[in-house]
């Protein structure tokens, strides 16, 4: 078991184990296991978070799993959290070549999973960008997974991003490596701030709830080293070009379940059900008045989130 951080360990789940380890590329990463302590689980949930998240935002939400009889295995992604950054000189900067990188995430992630015996069905439950790269899974290797949720998923355009922009930069990827521009970023890296401390609780896009809210930034002050960065423009390409591609790709016929939130405004509900109308096997829920973050809402809003995918996955 690792040592942890005293600000940290407090909004980190009890009884679980961390593990650091290396993908196959030799990228650090921070994996966090709660194993049902009872002779057998009623399965594994793999959670996958979303863009800049981090293994603590989300205690209560393994809690309640765990209560329901299930293991749980999760991590930070490369780049944020604890997990090792692109550029260690400069941790404030995001980056990756290719989104293929976070499948070597989730690959380690899987193999831990084999070598802890952690029980079957294994269920993907994955929010905002950990969707896509669930959906990468789910596509490439489907029987990776018994059933796979998303929530709030990044599927389609980035909101803030003019669709024509979007296109323009991946067709002209190759001239903007060439001229070295992929490493540009909006803002200097030193600069930035994660969103929950630059916004008030009433103007926020990611709940409607102030507690979870300021839990979050409780967090975030305390724990300078969780603070990610600024994403590259070679990043938001990569991001950009695995949208593109996965909305070309046939969805395999697997148990899916799709929870939209009814105030979205971080990801695209639209771009969403436009991907999936024509598959009559994914089941979709959108949430009254629930905003980007489903799992960190309103109490009314949990529990109703939480029953749909207990009642999905209930062995």
């Amino acid at each position: 078991k690792v040592p942890m951080d005293k600000n940290l360990e407090r909004f980190m789940l009890e009884n679980g184990e961390t593990i650091f380890r290396k993908a196959k590329d030799g990228r650090k990463l921070r994996i966090a296991i709660w194993k049902i302590q009872k002779e057998r689980a009623c399965g594994t949930i793999f959670f996958l978070n979303g863009h800049r998240e981090f293994i603590e935002k989300y205690s209560e939400t393994f809690a309640l799993f765990i209560k329901k009889g299930f293991n749980v295995i999760t991590l930070d992604w490369r780049g944020w959290g604890l997990s090792e950054r692109p550029f260690p000189s400069q941790p404030k900067i995001q980056h990756i070549s290719s989104a293929a990188e976070y499948q070597l995430d989730l690959d380690e992630l899987i193999s831990l999973a084999k070598q802890k015996n952690l029980s079957p069905p294994w269920h993907l439950i994955a929010h905002s960008l950990g969707c896509l790269i669930g959906l990468r899974r789910l596509t490439s290797e489907p029987q990776s997974f018994n059933k796979y949720i998303f929530l709030s998923p990044l599927w389609g355009n980035f909101p803030y991003i003019a669709r024509p922009i979007q296109r323009l930069v991946i067709k002209f990827e190759k001239a903007l490596r060439l001229l070295g521009l992929l490493m540009l970023t909006q803002q200097h890296p030193k600069k930035y701030k994660p969103y929950s401390l630059t916004v008030d609780f009433r103007k926020n896009t990611l709940t409607s709830d102030k507690k979870q809210f300021k839990r979050l930034q409780t967090i975030l002050e305390n724990n300078l080293k969780l603070h990610s960065g600024v994403p590259t423009l070679g990043y938001l390409i990569a991001i950009l070009k695995e949208i593109d591609s996965l909305n070309r790709v046939d969805f395999p016929n697997r148990n899916i379940l799709v929870l939209l939130a009814d105030q979205e405004r971080i990801t695209d509900n639209k771009a969403v059900l436009r991907l999936i109308r024509r598959y009559d096997f994914i089941n979709v829920v959108k949430i009254k008045k629930a905003q980007h973050e489903i799992l960190i809402e309103k109490e009314t809003i949990r529990k109703e989130a939480m029953s749909l995918i207990h009642k999905f996955i209930d062995p």
